[in-house]
């Protein structure tokens, strides 16, 4: 009998067919069982099904080349020659230098893909700092969360100077246990603007007028303290005040001596200090000092500061001796 013609697989056509629509699955699936099967039964196809391994090929490599590119467009932003932020990208959050703005906040929250834009445009975020937490072991959950909190507390105090941080509040990301196990130590310190939207750095808000304790020099002087703030309000010599700082010196440098041993030393400099530049004239009612904390001794802070007050009268002129 006359040969029977050979018939073309239906699975290699519907290999090639999935294969060029980009239904990969579906096109390497048809394919493969085109092939085992093409020698067997003795049907044509064998190049469509090849056809749809390749077409298949194209699609995936396409993929990749879309998944490498958005991955790259959410891993950077454009700046300016300066490293200022120069147009609005989405970016991952971690991709974020130290003075970027963006929006992105939720109502308790921030999300992780946030919009970098340049401060000078609306904005209700901004990245104080980035900082790498020391240590070898994972401290745990709670431990990290403090360590977190004064590291970042430390690197956003200067913001208590700013003429809006009522309506600052800080956010902090770090790493969990998955993280820090596969090497990561960074801590990225926000902070949210609950205001509405600012159109300027935080760093520019800052109040000239507002200095934390170390900040304070030789004949700044100031109202009541107010203990409920952190940066204390300096004021003319000329208007009525109750404080004046006569002296400032650095402790001796080392490890940290221990909360008595730093009292101690600036309270002996401060009343050195004190007896020679008062000798002959009026001394105030009451002198006192203050000097750094541990975490603040750690960040290389050795500064002490020293007070004269007045006690039953405010004062309209400097106290120090001219």
């Amino acid at each position: 009998p006359p040969d029977v013609p050979a018939r073309t697989s239906r699975l290699a056509i519907a290999a090639l067919v999935t294969g060029v629509l980009g239904l990969v699955l579906l096109a390497v699936g048809f394919a493969i069982a085109a092939l085992l099967r093409a020698g067997g039964r003795g049907e044509k196809g064998k190049g469509l099904a090849i056809g749809g391994l390749v077409a298949s090929s194209v699609w995936i490599v396409g993929g990749l080349a879309a998944v490498i590119v958005a991955a790259g467009s959410v891993t950077s932003v454009d700046r300016d020659e300066s490293g200022q932020v120069a147009g609005e990208d989405r970016v991952v959050l971690e991709y974020l230098r130290a003075g970027d703005c963006f929006t992105g906040f939720e109502e308790e929250t921030t999300k992780i893909l946030v919009t970098a834009l340049p401060c000078a445009r609306p904005h209700d975020g901004e990245v104080v700092a980035k900082l790498k937490l020391p240590g070898d072991e994972y401290p745990g959950d709670r431990e990290i969360a403090e360590q977190t909190d004064e590291a970042c507390f430390q690197k956003s105090l200067h913001l208590q100077r700013s003429r809006y941080i009522k309506d600052l509040e800080p956010y902090n990301l770090w790493p969990d246990r998955t993280g820090w196990d596969a090497g990561d130590r960074e801590v990225i310190c926000l902070v949210r603007y609950t205001g509405g939207t600012l159109t300027t750095s935080i760093g520019q808000t800052l109040d000239p007028s507002l200095k934390l304790w170390d900040e304070l020099v030789p004949g700044d002087c100031l109202g009541k303290w107010d203990e409920e703030e952190i940066a204390q309000r300096t004021v003319s010599c000329t208007e009525p005040h109750w404080i004046q700082v006569y002296a400032n010196f650095k402790l001796q440098a080392g490890s940290y001596p221990g909360e008595k041993a730093a009292e101690r030393g600036a309270r002996r400099g401060c009343e050195q200090r004190a007896a020679r530049l008062f000798r002959g004239h009026r001394a105030p009612d009451l002198t006192w000092w203050l000097y750094p904390e541990k975490i603040e001794w750690e960040d290389g802070n050795r500064t002490a500061v020293c007070f004269g007050e007045s006690q039953d009268r405010p004062l309209t002129k400097s106290m120090l001796p001219r």
